[in-house]
């Protein structure tokens, strides 16, 4: 853990990551849950900015110092406050509980090994309140498999603040024995004539889970429907 080196990226991340679709559903959730709320797996705030706007008891976990880092950066500038704390969901241990856990954005694919997941998943049933749920989203295997051809494939360019572009691809491959999938994604900064500035590769690997897969790490966690 992780499966992605986050900190080589994270000063680029919120460039190509602005998903909104789940945000709502998050926000209900969370004040549905009437209590202290823990997000892991939180990255740069993506979710977690919103909730907190809107006035959620937020505790943000993650284990990349560089993606808290920016995360930090804007409870700063938008005069938020939560407790960010950096650490493996593995080996998690903030002694207290909490009304909702939640891991967005299929991060929890992010484990690749059995084991760790069990850890995981045992980790946070230990934080759940009596009353409390965990809510967990993850990648639907046969529509994510779609795009791994092992060929490289353009994913966008996007404007980065400096007025440079981001130009990102990927190309990935599946092994079935393991239900994991491993990739590169290439980085390149360009200039707006499309000069290139710099640019990088980064390994990724996360782990497909049907979900009778992971329904049945969860019950063996202790956690039930």
């Amino acid at each position: 853990m992780p499966a992605m080196d986050y900190d080589r990226v994270a000063h680029l991340y919120d460039a190509y990551v602005q998903s909104e679709f789940d945000l709502a559903f998050f926000l209900e959730e969370a004040k549905r849950a009437g209590g202290p709320v823990l997000e892991l797996m939180c990255g740069t705030g993506r979710v977690s900015l919103p909730l907190l706007e809107a006035g959620i008891d937020l505790t943000c976990v993650d284990s990349s110092a560089g993606m808290l880092e920016i995360l930090r950066g804007k409870l700063r500038e938008r005069r938020l406050s939560a407790e960010v704390v950096e650490a493996d969901v593995c080996k998690l241990s903030l002694g207290r509980q909490f009304d909702l856990i939640f891991i967005p954005f299929h991060s929890f694919a992010e484990i690749v090994d059995p084991a760790q997941q069990r850890q995981a998943l045992q980790a946070i049933r230990a934080h759940l309140s009596p009353t409390g749920r965990f809510i967990c989203t993850l990648h639907n295997p046969p529509v994510r498999l779609l795009g791994v051809t092992g060929e490289r494939r353009k994913l966008g360019e996007f404007p980065l603040p400096d007025g440079n572009l981001l130009a990102l691809s990927s190309a990935e491959k599946y092994d079935p024995a393991s239900g994991c999938v491993d990739g590169i994604q290439f980085y390149e900064i360009r200039r707006w004539d499309g000069q290139s500035l710099a640019g990088m590769d980064v390994d990724v690997r996360f782990r497909l889970l049907s979900h009778l897969e992971f329904q049945s790490l969860a019950e063996a966690s202790g956690l039930v429907p």
